[in-house]
């Protein structure tokens, strides 16, 4: 049927700073360019693992912007690690450092901050820790509306199925506050992106992505296409949707030092993100091939 496909293109491809840890903002946009990269989500640089409420001011956050923006590249996400914990005292904290991503993001011209969700205490039931989470992102989703940003919630801890990821959002039913899916979480659990995908549906507003071989001692993480988490499913399914968002690929060189670094990993990314997500051609027609006449009907 014609025009089945979605335009693919429009998905926007981004990498996380965690893959070039010594890179300055300089040249991370030089080579996201170079690379063929739409955008770079921020988490830590300069050597630092994990960005922070409070080394996020170190830098300006409007030079920032300007060096992106005259880089022709964007910022995809401000990426932080806050999750809640269910203390109410390290929770208003971290509420606090989460308006303070927002600010930032406000200002470095970035359309979304992404958190965790959280844990499950022991001898807590995942229905009331879903109910505590939705319950302290709600003011969240309303101080980051004001600004025009999105809080994104990566499925990273205890809520890695989208099952109980969608329950959450359900819960918290909030305009500025959707979904970061993560394909490694979710196959860390077993859960296929047959599911978690029309699952979460519209509420999917961030992905990222990373390969590995997946086995009973854990994780070796790979070039893409070369383990087994679901990649390529991935992106169908997001296909299946209209999607349009960003797919971010995590390459965690800041925290594996052994791992291969940003040079070889990038380019190899982006270039079969772009072949796996490229459209079908459609066959041209010969030479001496005759249209049907309008009206016409075929013989028997």
């Amino acid at each position: 049927m014609g025009g089945s496909w979605f335009n693919i293109a429009a998905m926007h491809f981004a990498f996380s700073t965690l893959a070039c840890p010594g890179w300055d903002f300089e040249t991370i946009v030089s080579r996201a360019k170079e690379m063929g990269y739409d955008g770079v989500e921020i988490r830590g640089f300069l050597n630092e693992s994990i960005l922070t409420a409070s080394n996020i001011f170190l830098s300006d956050p409007k030079k920032v912007r300007t060096v992106f923006r005259n880089g022709g590249v964007e910022i995809a996400c401000l990426a932080s690690s806050i999750a809640m914990t269910g203390k109410k005292r390290a929770d208003a904290k971290l509420a606090d450092d989460c308006r303070k991503f927002i600010d930032t993001a406000q200002a470095c011209g970035c359309g979304m901050v992404k958190v965790f969700d959280t844990t499950v205490r022991p001898g807590q039931n995942r229905a009331s820790a879903g109910m505590e989470l939705a319950d302290w992102l709600c003011p969240l989703g309303d101080y980051a509306a004001e600004r025009n940003v999105m809080i994104v919630v990566e499925n990273a801890l205890s809520f890695k199925a989208s099952k109980e990821l969608w329950m959450v959002l359900e819960r918290v039913c909030h305009p500025s506050i959707a979904c970061c899916w993560d394909v490694f979480n979710a196959a860390l659990i077993g859960e296929s992106p047959y599911v978690s995908v029309p699952t979460l549906n519209s509420r999917i507003a961030y992905t990222q992505l990373k390969d590995a071989q997946i086995g009973p001692l854990g994780a070796t993480y790979c070039k893409l296409g070369e383990g087994n988490v679901p990649v390529k499913k991935f992106l169908t399914r997001l296909r299946g949707i209209g999607y349009r968002g960003w797919v971010t690929f995590e390459w965690e060189k800041a925290w594996l030092p052994g791992i291969a670094g940003p040079e070889e990993s990038l380019p190899d990314a982006i270039a079969k993100l772009k072949e796996w997500t490229k459209e079908p051609e459609t066959e041209k027609p010969k030479k001496g091939d005759a249209k049907p006449a309008a009206g016409a009907v075929a013989k028997a």
